[in-house]
């Protein structure tokens, strides 16, 4: 008996401003060659990876949960504040700064 298991999977890519709205711009084409059914090869075995659904989110740190980490510049989402974004790394604020969970100190709850 299978199973179905959705794996989701998160890009950033850093464009200019004047190509966020365009219509069949650089988002729409990096999209497309992302968002594609594959065949992987995992040892002897073949895995049939099905295109199902893609989104975008231009983020926005006035308006949304996210940021850099204050160390490493890393986005990430501040796991002790509402509206988290599931799709960036965890992260919280610490000392005043916003940090990633590989640059919390070790006994943070939020550390990887």
């Amino acid at each position: 008996m299978k199973k179905t298991i959705l794996i989701n999977a998160s890009f950033l890519v850093d464009i200019e401003e004047t190509e966020v709205y365009k219509d069949f711009g650089i988002i729409d084409q990096v999209t497309n060659e992302l968002c594609q059914g594959q065949t992987i090869q995992i040892g002897m075995n073949e895995v049939n990876v099905e295109w199902e659904s893609c989104s975008t989110v231009v983020l926005d740190p006035g308006a949304m949960n996210c940021g850099r980490c204050s160390t490493c510049g890393r986005w990430t989402t501040d796991r002790e504040k509402n509206n988290v974004l599931l799709q960036l790394s965890n992260g919280a604020t610490f000392e005043g700064e916003l940090r990633c969970d590989d640059c919390l100190p070790e006994n943070h709850r939020w550390s990887f």
